[in-house]
């Protein structure tokens, strides 16, 4: 196979880089041997056609093909040259998405520039339901109370819960409850109470897939609670992890139905889903009846029976900015989150806990015409968020080499090549930061939090 000689400068650059960054000395790009320079390009040939193997990639013509290895050549260097840093707190690695720009990577998922941010400050925003947690036992039914209102606080009404409903809450909470041990930590996928990671493809709906996820959760956990104990236990030792109790729901049908406030492949959030599906309480059909499309269609819930239990009652909201807050609710159940994920690293995490300083920090002046508002006693903009995920547990990593230790392990929709099998671990600080423009969680992961309440 023969080269073009931009693409043989490519690869020696490239080499040269890679050599100079894994080199233990000072050794600058202009020293390093040419029979190592050349030894290297021949690996990285082999790399790329492994990779391109792998992953089942077709390209239109020879021209296309070397483009595409070129832009994978420079991701591979950014790879490399991170990995090769000392004091990391995460690694990263090649995935499906290797051989894209980073801006035809954002395109894709709508990130950054392509994201459809937040509405503007002037619109009508829906009320919040607060659930706060003072992590004692006194006065957990009135917080709870405070967090499980009727359908009319969505829009600023009053109502009181439902006395059931507030039971409930409080018995969900104690359950998970471990003899004080309230910082071990909690995992919902390790617990099989979790759905299957998907990948959204080429329509940027991760509000859906987030939803989808918690919904499914939440059904599965509420089957899980109402097991008789021994049929509990005898669940709690299948060797394979998953319980076996999560049906998986139609991302489709979110995107083609609700209508209302999101915008289908364009973007969308999760609470507002939630108030929709509370709305039209239709309930949502399985992902084998109304499967994913990757683009947005004619809604057709009336072609498939909705899944039972599907139907969602409520949301609950967790106080923003507060990491305890974010911890208690993920005792309850797997919570639904928007983030900052436009970051050239984020797209090629492998493993480890995801820090990058300035990750979710206000970039926005109060006024501006791109300021996100959405409480009412915000005294600063929103980061800006660009992503939707779902937080499935939090804890500690005392083996990890850094300072960076504190976590909380959240499920993405890109698929189970990215991350650790489809997730990601994202720094957790055990005290909440009192910068204003920097205290919205890492990645501003605490910026808007609920998880849905199921019939």
């Amino acid at each position: 196979m023969t080269y073009s000689a931009s693409l043989l400068r490519a690869l020696v650059a490239a080499s040269a880089a890679l050599m100079a960054a894994s080199s233990s000395s000072s050794s600058s790009v202009s020293s390093v041997p040419e029979v190592a320079t050349v030894d290297m390009s021949m690996m990285l040939v082999s790399s790329f056609n492994e990779w391109a193997t792998k992953f089942e990639r077709e390209y239109a013509d020879a021209g296309e093909r070397e483009r595409r290895w070129l832009v994978w050549l420079e991701n591979h260097v950014l790879i490399e040259s991170h990995n090769a840093k000392e004091g990391k707190s995460f690694m990263l690695g090649h995935n499906e998405y290797s051989d894209m720009t980073h801006a035809e990577f954002r395109e894709r998922m709508r990130l950054g520039e392509f994201s459809r941010g937040l509405p503007p400050s002037g619109q009508k925003r829906r009320g919040f339901n607060f659930m706060e947690y003072d992590g004692g036992e006194k006065g957990e039914e009135e917080e709870a109370k405070k967090g499980l209102r009727g359908p009319s606080s969505a829009t600023g009404g009053g109502g009181e819960a439902d006395p059931a409903a507030v039971v409930a809450a409080v018995g969900r909470r104690r359950a998970l409850a471990v003899d004080g041990e309230e910082d071990a930590g909690c995992d919902w996928h390790a617990e099989g109470l979790t759905g299957p990671v998907r990948q959204q493809g080429q329509c940027g709906a991760c509000w859906a897939f987030s939803a989808i996820g918690a919904i499914e959760s939440a059904m599965a956990i509420k089957k899980y609670r109402a097991l008789p104990p021994p049929e509990r236990e005898a669940l709690a030792g299948r060797s394979s992890g998953d319980l076996g109790l999560v049906v998986p729901l139609s991302e489709q049908d979110l995107i083609d139905c609700d209508l209302r406030f999101e915008k289908g492949c364009e973007g969308g959030l999760m609470t507002t889903t939630f108030e929709e599906e509370e709305t039209s309480r239709s309930g949502i059909c399985s992902e084998v009846d109304y499967p994913y499309l990757e683009t947005e269609g004619t809604c057709s819930r009336n072609m498939c029976t909705p899944v039972e239990g599907s139907i969602v009652t409520n949301q609950v909201d967790v106080q923003p900015r507060k990491t305890n807050a974010l911890k208690e609710a993920l005792k309850v159940q797997p919570v639904t989150a928007a983030m900052v994920a436009n970051d050239p690293m984020f797209q090629f995490y492998s493993s480890g806990i995801y820090q990058m300083e300035g990750c979710g920090r206000v970039t926005e002046e109060m006024g501006s015409p791109d300021c996100g508002i959405l409480y009412e006693d915000q005294d600063v903009c929103l980061p800006n968020i660009n992503h939707g995920v779902l937080v499935v547990g939090y804890g500690t990593d005392e083996e990890a080499t850094t300072d960076v230790k504190g976590f909380f392990k959240v499920k993405n929709s890109w698929g189970t090549t990215w991350g650790e099998g489809g997730f990601f671990r994202l720094a957790r600080w055990e005290t909440d930061k009192t910068d204003p423009m920097d205290n919205w969680g890492e990645c501003a992961i605490l910026s808007l939090l609920s998880y849905p309440v199921m019939e």
